[in-house]
């Protein structure tokens, strides 16, 4: 009897424990979030009207379609002319609204967040100029720097680099680009170097190796201008 009980006793353990094996965790599939489509302002308005705040100031409305499995959307705006970001987190609703500079380029996107995960999503970049008081033309926007990518590091191609850039004007299909480049930043800042003139979107410069060199484009339609930053890059 005592054989008998410890062989009972043996098989209830081990089917116990081949229960308890066959008990597996439900694997839960979380979802990321997705990308949002832009509504308002439209992408490439031209003097796009806001609100008016001040002499100087618009309240412009943002607009975006609903995105699924989201929680928060980050509402990111930038000024084209100093590349400064103002962000906005709004939750649940696919709306805001926020106080911007007249007369000036901007950019926007926005990026859908979820509680759940840790991806993001972006939406398209759109771009619109907020109307000035009395502007009747606007200027063209700041042109986008394509290559060298700022702060990087390249090799040149028989003592030269290509500089690379893309403009764009909402009421002239006629630019030309002025090119400030050296290697002291605030000389290039200022402008207070002789500027290369051209109607392409790349230019051929002489370089050294070892150096460190800014660079800014200033975009003209004939009548008004617009002027990045300064960039920067070292030639290996």
């Amino acid at each position: 009897m005592k054989y008998v009980g410890i062989l009972w006793i043996s098989l209830l353990i081990f089917a116990c424990s081949k229960d308890q094996e066959a008990v597996k965790p439900i694997a839960v599939v979380v979802s990321p979030p997705k990308a949002a489509e832009l509504i308002l302002p439209a992408n490439n308005a031209i003097c796009y009207e806001g609100a008016n705040v001040t002499s100087s100031t618009s309240d412009v409305s943002f607009s975006w379609s609903t995105a699924k499995d989201t929680d928060v959307y980050d509402l990111v705006i930038t000024n084209l002319n100093t590349l400064a970001n103002t962000t906005k987190s709004v939750n649940s609703e696919n709306k805001a609204t926020v106080t911007l500079s007249k007369g000036t380029p901007y950019r926007w996107q926005v990026i859908s967040k979820s509680n759940k995960s840790k991806e993001i999503a972006s939406s398209e970049v759109w771009k619109f100029y907020l109307a000035g008081d009395g502007a009747s033309t606007i200027a063209p926007f700041p042109a986008v720097i394509i290559a060298p990518v700022s702060g990087s590091s390249v090799t040149p191609n028989a003592g030269r680099v290509n500089l690379i850039w893309t403009g764009a004007d909402l009421d002239s299909k006629v630019l030309s680009y002025e090119i400030y480049m050296d290697t002291d930043q605030a000389k290039v800042l200022n402008r207070q170097v002789a500027p290369s003139v051209t109607t392409s979107s790349n230019l051929w410069v002489n370089v050294k190796s070892g150096s460190v060199y800014y660079w800014s484009v200033k975009t003209s339609d004939g009548v008004l201008s617009s002027y990045t930053i300064p960039y920067s890059f070292r030639v290996n």
